[in-house]
């Protein structure tokens, strides 16, 4: 027999963040019928892009990354913002993070990271065919949690 869902008691938005809020959710256990509190991250959709070369050379960046607190070897990516479908998205952080633009970009699917504690999801296109077209410009907002 699958599992079966677990009713919503209540919810409440406790911290509102740049690219997160966290949320708690108070929720019955459809076998047991106790109440437990879940924490959720609420955050936009991401996008990660495979850029192929017409070499076939993977085009990766170095990127600080604070939560491990230190540089990290990567493919792009990025948040999808409110205005971009996920295509978007991936286009514009191909060429942010690395001045690279796609010959054609293809959607391979999608996952969702971590259900059990993030609601979005997470695209992952292949960029082919990518030439550089000018330098990177990773910039952060100023918004702060």
């Amino acid at each position: 027999m699958p599992p079966k869902a677990w009713s919503i008691v209540s919810t409440h938005l406790d911290k509102s963040c740049r690219v997160f809020n966290l949320r708690t959710d108070r929720a019955r256990s459809p076998r047991t019928g106790n109440a437990h509190d879940f924490f959720v991250l609420e955050s936009p959709s991401w996008v990660n892009v495979i850029p192929l070369t017409l070499e076939k050379e993977v085009v990766m960046v170095r990127q600080y990354r604070h939560g491990i607190r230190d540089v990290t070897l990567e493919i792009p990516g990025g948040l999808v913002e409110d205005h971009d479908s996920p295509e978007e998205a991936a286009r514009r952080e191909l060429l942010e993070e690395t001045g690279y633009r796609e010959g054609s970009l293809i959607l391979l699917g999608f996952v969702h990271p971590n259900p059990a504690i993030l609601n979005n999801i997470c695209y992952t296109f292949l960029a082919k065919d990518v030439c550089a077209m000018g330098m990177q410009s990773q910039e952060w907002g100023q918004g702060r949690c």
